[in-house]
């Protein structure tokens, strides 16, 4: 197994709530980006379906994700979209040498 390992979260935003799970994403982006176990951190946005986003992680371990679940900016994250998501999907994932 990898040290590093990658997430892949697909958040699909409620009907007419994209622009605002968009923005509530996008702020997480940066604070994430610069804690000490972050190796990747990017959010995408589905061309083919305007409500689903796509974050894709890489951590230096389950350390740094528990550490990252904890970050005051991702609590404000979770509460701030409380009711705006539909779906919901996460995967922790190991690369396969």
């Amino acid at each position: 197994m990898s040290e590093i390992i990658t997430i892949v979260a697909v958040l699909r935003a409620a009907d007419g709530a994209a622009e605002k799970v968009a923005g509530i994403l996008h702020r997480a982006v940066a604070p994430s980006r610069a804690e000490a176990g972050c190796r990747g951190y990017v959010l995408h946005h589905d061309r083919s379906d305007h409500q689903r986003f796509v974050f894709v992680e890489q951590w230096a371990g389950m350390e740094a994700i528990e550490a990252h679940r904890q970050a005051p900016h991702y609590l404000a994250m979770g509460k701030a979209l409380d009711g705006l998501i539909a779906e919901r999907e996460v995967m922790l994932l190991d690369a396969v040498p």
